[in-house]
């Protein structure tokens, strides 16, 4: 029974590491769609709108593995 327990607080840990990793990832890559967003208004170029398109799909691509992180674990 006591190693049993063990290895549920192990899990657990490792749940709550893999989920605030994920959170921060996520609030990192709304950090980067700032920065381009910022970018963009302070230095104009052709390619504006491509990387303004990368860093919303950088941002939605961290969110659904958050929700997957989530929901598995």
């Amino acid at each position: 029974m006591f190693q049993l327990m063990d290895v549920d607080i192990i899990a657990l840990m490792v749940k709550v590491f893999l989920v605030s990793i994920a959170v921060i990832y996520a609030i990192f890559s709304f950090m980067v769609v700032r920065q381009v967003s910022l970018m963009n208004r302070s230095f104009t170029t052709s390619l504006s709108g491509f990387f303004t398109f990368l860093s919303w799909i950088h941002f939605l691509v961290s969110l659904v593995a958050l929700s997957i992180i989530l929901f598995v674990f």
